[in-house]
């Protein structure tokens, strides 16, 4: 229970109250040791065993240490303290704080550079630094001038005890205190400075407070938790000069209970189980990686009662591996998450009840008079709107000064949440913005959990996924020295790659890291970490530089001859039997499946679930064997077949010969699915009635053109019905549908009506993935079919399409077709399928020459899809009509664009951060998505009642007004960016230099796109603009609309106007 030397009325729990009474953190001390001066507050490791202070003794050496050092400190508002954490580290903060003048708490693993950066930056002007620092500490402040350097032993405790308080300590010390010390800076911690030198945080005595008040809320305000009491224990195993440290040592003096020091940090298990089993701890803290390295040790020793004694076991700094939480839990030990960063304090915690199965999801805690939380989760990334981004608000009593990082004050955390369905209101913490990586394809990849895993297993200490702008993860491996010194070399590899093998099992297919992908460090390299345990990964990267490069090189070229090793093997003699033979074996061991699933040797092996990640395995396989292997091989050869007749041939095939066969594919997809629907689609008769209701069958929905579209379609009173094919389980379908709205700030009450129903989108299963029942219901009830989803890949071959879109789509399109009124159906086509077509593309069907297409499948599969609707509304009378898309921007009124996309992460990347932009020789077409969608919905509800018409079944969804590049340049310097307009290569040459910008995720696709200037068409938009007038509205990028975009930009933390 709270035991405070202060009025009733004054309480952790309530408010402010504790601020307002004590002033100063200093004073609060003060006024404790009053109530709790005999009781034990440290607990402290010397001479081979555990011994005692209490709050008086601790509070008289530090009130000696503060009289000796008052003539030093003066002319200093900032006194610097180096040390390792120890039971002196607390005595000397104190007594810094005693002098009423901040302290600056330097960790001891700051390089010398560092080191004097902190100086320079907090004008600090005495440093007093333990002799073990005493090198560094010299170095350091013979750089700065006017700074003083005091060095000290460690103390004798025991006979330090035996003097006497200063006598003059009343006089020495000021000991008055008013308001002006509640927001005055008691204390600086600094960040660990993982990508730059490390920055301070000044944190107030109202900071101090309100992270002190944790179990004061938390835990003795609720009747049905374990209370603390001054017999309680607390054991940390975080250093002081961290606030986690901070809070656990001093949460304590708030009920009169004490606090252990371990022997040193980090500790070992074995130390860990000797303090807690000496002192009867009954309350521990530690980073998640002590408690993954505790179960194997826990196992081994099979004595669990120390832990399972505790009330509560936090961790935080840190994300915890579920499956280690799972395991505590069932062990009967009451772990439990918290978390905070050094700007904000603590504000989250786990539910703490030990009876709660909510160990690891997280709630806002600290709440405003009104009983508000003083935090917000907002969408980080509107492709995915379940990921939430948290942001502290301006008036929370727990932020640290002057980090307000958003216009009104507030401050973005940087961090990533997703809400715990089965508790409401908790939220599961993901990692740092900056952790998740994103893959050169776009691609997103959570590392924090992967490196959990691994972790897990005793043969590793710590570990770095990589993999940032890559086309794949990488792993780099920091072994457990003492326990990896027992096992031999293979052992070792093998024990690496099963842990590896099941973080793979956890994470999607784009994230899982390969065999090839891994490397083992020698034993006596290590990863940069923090003192939490976290890996540093820029740092990493940084560090081991050559290291990757290496890694990523060697596997993405592959050997470009057959390796020493296979040398010997004559593949020339080979028999294409013996051929396939090989190249099957390769693919079973690459997917991991029997060989006997490739019983068809001419179906593409993407069919088995190659992708563009396994067939670099692949290839690089095969490369092993045989001479002048390419790296686009599998794609441009994707059967057993075709790859061993590639092989196998005399002829080496150059680019554009691929690109040639490639074409004739095309053609033949073509022309193959027109002779499907000669025969499956009979002429059919249109005969449609101008009342018939409007009922929709619509994909895509949950992506962002899908979106807005069925919110205009939604908002037309003659739609009666909405049918939404979403992908996923159908427990979350409507879900998808909500978030989808909610991240785009859409009207999310247009979905509660019995006008929209979700479906599963199953178009491969017969029926569609319905009943039959259901199936022909909906036959009879649709009346116009609107397909906005489809793959985008532009590796994958137009096969591979063919596959994964365009048979499921043909599919649907005999769903829809009926010998009398079939519904009209619309495809959502793309630009490049036309983009070689000329200078001008009038809205026309295009001629069935698959060279009108850029030369990639995803282009192709569109032009396959407006070959056959030609085909279909020409010959068959189906109402089939293509809307080709162009680029799309945010919308018009909340500037809600993706950031993950190029041009955001380019207007920022490189007007903001980088301030430089480049010249580009392109006209401008882009269109709102807002007024894309409202175009598209207009012509699909217009053209509802009309009979098949080749003539007007083409529409091009670009922005009639043309701008140029240089009027977008302008618009950004309207808004206040300032930056230099440079060549192409010259802004890919500089962005290259700067892994952190967050345009450089996308540096191989501005790398490839900017080596030609490959003039774009313009698309004709006449019949267009005189079918939906809307669409020549729609507003050019001007200054105004970027200016939205940056304020979306801004409140979601992608961009800073300070930069």
């Amino acid at each position: 229970m709270s035991t405070l030397n202060a009025p009733t009325n004054v309480s952790f729990a309530l408010g402010q109250s504790v601020p307002q009474h004590f002033k100063a953190f200093t004073n609060y001390m003060t006024q404790q040791t009053k109530m709790h001066a005999n009781k034990v507050f440290a607990r402290y490791y010397s001479n081979g065993e555990y011994k005692t202070a209490t709050y008086a003794d601790i509070d008289r050496l530090a009130t000696n240490l503060a009289c000796k050092w008052a003539k030093d400190a003066q002319g200093t508002e900032v006194v610097s303290f180096i040390s390792d954490h120890s039971i002196n580290y607390m005595i000397v903060m104190l007594a810094i704080m005693k002098l009423r003048i901040t302290m600056l708490a330097i960790s001891p693993r700051n390089s010398e550079a560092a080191d004097v950066n902190l100086l320079e930056k907090t004008q600090s002007k005495l440093l007093i630094a333990n002799v073990k620092y005493e090198s560094i500490a010299k170095a350091a402040v013979s750089q700065v001038s006017g700074v003083k350097l005091i060095v000290i032993p460690p103390l004798d405790i025991e006979a330090l005890l035996k003097e006497p308080i200063n006598p003059d300590y009343q006089q020495i010390l000021n000991l008055d205190f008013s308001d002006e010390d509640i927001l005055k800076p008691a204390l600086i911690i600094h960040s660990s400075g993982s990508t730059a030198f490390p920055k301070p945080i000044y944190l107030s005595n109202r900071y101090l407070f309100n992270v002190m008040s944790c179990f004061e809320v938390l835990v003795n305000s609720k009747d049905h938790l374990e209370s603390m009491t001054e017999k309680d224990v607390a054991l940390p195993s975080v250093p002081l000069f961290h606030i986690f440290g901070f809070f656990v040592h001093f949460s304590v003096t708030a009920f009169g209970g004490s606090c252990v020091f371990l022997e040193k940090l980090p500790p070992s298990q074995t130390e860990i189980t000797k303090a807690l089993v000496a002192n009867n701890v009954t309350i521990m803290a530690a980073p998640p990686l002590i408690l993954e390295q505790m179960i194997p040790y826990l196992e081994e020793t099979k004595d669990l009662a120390p832990v399972q004694r505790l009330k509560y076991l936090i961790f935080g700094g840190a994300n915890l591996k579920h499956e280690t939480g799972e395991w505590f839990h069932a062990h009967g030990v009451n772990v439990r998450d918290m978390y905070g960063t050094t700007e904000i304090g603590a504000i989250m915690t786990s539910d703490l009840d030990r009876n709660s199965k909510n160990w690891g999801s997280l709630r806002l805690f600290h709440r405003d008079p009104q009983g508000h939380p003083y935090g917000t989760f907002e969408i980080n990334d509107q492709s995915e709107p379940s990921v939430k981004h948290l942001y502290i608000h301006a008036d929370s009593p727990t932020l640290a000064n002057h980090v307000a990082n958003r216009a009104d004050g507030g401050y973005d955390t940087q961090d990533l949440f997703i809400e715990n369905p089965n508790y409401p209101g908790y939220y599961t913490y993901l990692g740092r913005r900056d952790d998740t990586l994103i893959m050169e394809n776009g691609e997103k990849t959570n590392p924090v959990p992967m490196e959990a895993t691994i972790r897990q297993s005793p043969m590793i200490e710590q570990v770095a996924v990589l993999g940032q702008g890559r086309q794949c993860t990488a792993a780099l491996i920091q072994l457990n020295r003492d326990f990896a010194e027992r096992f031999g070399p293979e052992e070792i590899i093998a024990t690496v790659h099963a842990a590896v093998k099941e973080a793979n099992l956890e994470c999607p297919g784009h994230s899982k890291i390969l065999p090839q992908m891994v490397k083992i460090l020698p034993f006596n390299k290590v990863l940069p970490s923090t003192d939490k345990g976290t890996v540093m990964r820029k740092k990493t990267e940084s560090t081991y530089q050559d290291v990757v490069e290496k890694l990523y090189k060697d596997f993405l070229e592959g050997p470009t001859s057959r390796t020493k090793t296979n040398a010997g093997d004559d593949t020339s003699a080979w028999t294409p039997e013996q051929t396939e033979d090989f190249l099957i074996a390769c693919a079973a061991e690459v997917l991991d499946v029997p060989q006997s699933t490739f019983k068809d040797r001419t179906q593409s092996v993407f069919d088995f679930g190659l992708n563009s990640l396994s067939a670099i395995q692949l290839r690089n396989r095969i490369a092993e064997y045989f001479d002048m292997v390419p790296q686009n091989f599998l794609f441009q050869h994707p059967s057993i077949v075709s790859m061993r007749e590639a092989l196998m041939s005399d002829q080496q095939e150059d680019a554009s010969e691929q690109v040639e066969k490639q074409y004739q594919r095309t053609q033949q997809l073509a022309e193959s699915y027109i002779k499907m629907a000669k025969k499956d689609f009979p002429r059919a008769r249109n005969f449609y009635n101008e009342n018939k209701s409007k009922v929709i069958l619509l994909t895509g929905v949950t992506g962002s053109l899908g979106s807005f579209m069925l919110r205009d379609l939604l908002q037309d009173p003659t739609v009666d019905k909405v049918y939404c094919c979403i992908r996923g389980k159908d427990s979350q379908l409507r879900d998808r549908l909500v978030e989808a709205f909610e991240s785009r700030s859409l009207d999310t009450s247009l979905l509660n009506t019995d006008r929209v129903e979700v479906l599963p989108m199953r178009f491969s299963e017969p029926f569609l993935g319905l009943t039959e029942e259901r199936y022909y219901q909906l036959k009879q009830e649709v009346t116009i079919v609107q397909h906005c989803a489809w793959l985008l890949n532009f590796n994958m071959p137009v096969d591979h399409f063919d596959k994964e879109c365009i048979q499921p789509f043909y599919k649907l399109l005999k769903f829809a077709y009926k010998e009398v009124n079939p519904m009209h159906v619309h495809f959502i086509s793309s630009i490049s399928a036309s983009a070689a077509a000329g200078a001008e593309i009038l809205e026309e069907p295009l001629p069935l020459d698959p060279k009108v297409s850029m030369p990639m499948g995803y282009a192709a599969s569109k032009f396959v899809v407006e070959a056959l609707f030609n085909y279909l509304t020409t010959e068959k009378e189906f109402p089939c009509y293509i809307e080709r898309l162009g680029q799309v921007c945010g919308d018009s009124e909340n500037g809600v664009w993706n950031v993950s996309e190029q041009y955001p992460l380019m207007f920022v990347g490189g007007g903001s951060i980088m301030h430089k932009m480049p010249n580009l020789d392109t006209v401008i077409d882009w269109i709102t998505v807002d007024y894309a969608a409202a175009s598209i919905a207009d012509i699909m509800l217009k053209t509802a009642n009309l009979p098949a018409d080749p003539e007007k079944s083409i529409y091009h969804i670009v922005n009639p007004k043309l701008v140029m590049w240089s009027d977008i340049l302008t618009a950004m310097k309207k808004n206040g960016m300032e930056f230099d307009i440079v060549e192409p290569a010259e802004w890919v040459e500089e962005l290259a230099k700067d892994d952190t910008n967050p345009a450089f995720r996308l540096m191989s696709f501005y790398e490839g796109n900017f080596k030609e200037n490959f003039k774009m068409p313009v698309w004709k938009t006449d019949k267009t603009s005189a079918m939906t007038p809307i669409i020549a509205k729609s507003p050019v990028l001007d200054a105004d609309l970027f200016g939205k975009f940056l304020t979306r930009w801004q409140s979601v933390g992608f961009y800073n106007p300070a930069n």
